[in-house]
């Protein structure tokens, strides 16, 4: 993110102080940056517990009930990742091996590296998921080991505790 910023900072300064903006700067931000900046966190989100969540009808139930309830989501979040990273897995080869670039004005950008930030994003949640799936229906179904969800329970309300500044 800092990355980007320096370079499109670079851009406006180079536009407005010396008439000369970065070449390229809208297409490496747009296929390469924003692609970054988007998926490859999403699985340290999921491990932080920040994806959003609505516990309208969920915040009675017991910690083991909410743990079984939580494994299941996550079985199910497994195969939808999974088949979301399958698929941009398919994507990454198809265009590594035509080699696809985007018409930057002046030369042509590879673009078909930025591919392969999907699958990565994709898989790495698929894995996060399959683990927290694995922990929450231990404790549901033996009651043995920490409540994973005890740290949301212990913050009120059922969500974790915001971020400290």
């Amino acid at each position: 993110m800092m990355l980007m910023m320096a370079h499109i900072g670079a851009d406006i300064a180079g536009k407005y102080l010396f008439n000369t903006p970065v070449i390229a700067t809208l297409e490496v931000v747009s296929w390469y940056y924003m692609v970054a900046v988007v998926f490859l966190p999403v699985a340290y989100i999921q491990i932080h517990g920040r994806h959003l969540q609505v516990e309208l009808f969920t915040r009675q139930l017991s910690p083991r009930k909410l743990a079984f309830l939580e494994g299941m989501v996550a079985m199910l979040g497994c195969i939808y990742v999974g088949i979301l990273f399958y698929l941009t897995l398919e994507q990454a080869i198809e265009q590594t091996a035509k080699g696809e670039v985007q018409d930057a004005t002046y030369f042509d950008l590879p673009v078909w590296p930025t591919r392969w930030l999907l699958p990565a994003g994709m898989g790495t949640m698929t894995l996060v998921l399959v683990l927290q799936a694995v922990r929450h229906l231990i404790f549901a179904f033996t009651g043995r080991g920490k409540s994973p969800i005890a740290p949301a329970l212990a913050a009120g309300a059922g969500s974790p505790e915001p971020p400290s500044a």
